[in-house]
């Protein structure tokens, strides 16, 4: 497979990725809607679905941006690939956890008291800290290197 088609097949992945995240980002919508008809602004549930709502919408973008501008990248390379997966599962579990803490939890999540809470603040907003090391490995693939 060539560099350009593995590029294309690669952009669409994270375009369909991004599509996902900021869906489940919309879905989270309704829900602050909810919570904003019928919660204080100063509620905890209407945080938590407050705060699953932008984290999908900011995420999904993220993810999409990062599609927008991934024919430009170098994609060979181990480095490349791993900043693409852990962007893509830092951002699933980006939406993921907030969805299930304003669905199940309901406040915020700074020190877990259950293993439900522990599930979440482990399972999903540690991981989602992945992207994180992303952007370096991207950014050094698109300025770093001599125009082509």
């Amino acid at each position: 497979m060539s560099n350009v088609n593995k590029a294309v097949e690669q952009q669409h992945s994270l375009a369909f990725h991004g599509v996902i995240i900021l869906f489940l980002g919309l879905l989270a919508g309704i829900g602050f809607s909810i919570a904003a008809a019928s919660q204080e602004v100063t509620s905890p549930t209407y945080g938590a679905w407050r705060f699953a709502h932008m984290e999908g919408l900011i995420n999904g973008l993220v993810v999409l941006a990062v599609a927008g501008v991934w024919q430009r990248m170098n994609v060979d390379g181990k480095g490349i690939t791993l900043a693409r997966v852990f962007l893509v599962l830092g951002c699933y579990a980006n939406i993921i956890g907030p969805i299930i803490n304003a669905l199940f939890i309901g406040k915020r999540l700074i020190a877990p008291e259950t293993n439900l809470e522990a599930l979440v603040v482990y399972g999903f907003y540690i991981p989602g800290t992945l992207p994180i090391i992303s952007f370096p490995i991207f950014a050094l693939n698109l300025f770093g290197r001599k125009n082509r």
